[in-house]
């Protein structure tokens, strides 16, 4: 099941996500560096204001805040990198090729903010898979998912919203995987599907030794797996994998 590509892929979103206890280059003469770097593919600027969350051993609860974010975003908007203060994010939409080339990507991305933002102390990094599977009004979610709930039958239906968070530890604790499977927001064709969402993060980042994209391999291989275990064959046959 490893490696497998599929012609009509469920993946809407993958992204990669870099927090930092701080960087050594002013916010703003990074940013203006680092769009002079990736101006060719990323031309398109946008700023925003949004919520963070930060989750940190120290922390009773994970902290939330506000933060502001500068987004680059490349000329067909399928990919995007977001800087906020010690905060670096890759994003890849679809159409999404394979993971070689969204790490490729995330090399690139990151080789260039090391570089300008001389970043230290590396207190966050995830990799998330946001997928969307569509579903047809006679179909349950046991027609679809492996992993779902249980209605005891004196409920005379369905739950309509449904939100599903399992979390999962690996590694001996250093990972966390948390798999949502929850009602998707309504399409333009208005179908009826579900989110299927695979957030792994690293929970202990002095344990990988700096050496973040062997991690980033073993990630991927564990959300690969969670994937094809999440869901049954006959939808995977859907996606039309193709033969390697």
């Amino acid at each position: 099941k490893k490696g497998i590509k599929f012609r009509k892929p469920p993946l809407i979103e993958a992204l990669c996500e870099f927090r930092f206890r701080k960087t050594n280059v002013n916010p703003n003469i990074v940013l203006g560096r680092f769009y002079e770097r990736i101006e060719q593919d990323f031309p398109h600027i946008e700023t925003y204001r949004g919520i963070g969350v930060q989750a940190e051993e120290e922390l009773p609860s994970p902290a939330i805040f506000m933060e502001e974010r500068t987004r680059f975003i490349n000329k067909d908007e399928t990919k995007m990198i977001q800087i906020g203060s010690g905060l670096l994010v890759i994003n890849q939409l679809k159409p999404y090729d394979n993971y070689l080339a969204f790490k490729d990507l995330i090399e690139r991305i990151t080789g260039i903010y090391y570089e300008i933002a001389k970043p230290e102390e590396l207190i966050h990094l995830g990799l998330r898979y946001i997928n969307r599977i569509e579903m047809e009004s006679s179909q349950s979610l046991k027609d679809k998912f492996k992993i779902g709930f249980v209605i005891p039958g004196s409920f005379k239906s369905f739950p309509d919203p449904y939100f599903l968070r399992l979390e999962f530890s690996y590694c001996s604790g250093r990972d966390r995987l948390i798999v949502i499977l929850a009602t998707a927001q309504p399409h333009e064709n208005s179908y009826d599907a579900a989110m299927l969402d695979f957030d792994y993060t690293l929970v202990n980042p002095e344990k990988i030794n700096s050496n973040v994209f062997k991690w980033m391999d073993e990630a991927h291989d564990n959300i690969e797996e969670a994937f094809h275990a999440c869901l049954d064959d006959s939808v995977l046959v859907s996606f039309e994998p193709e033969e390697n």
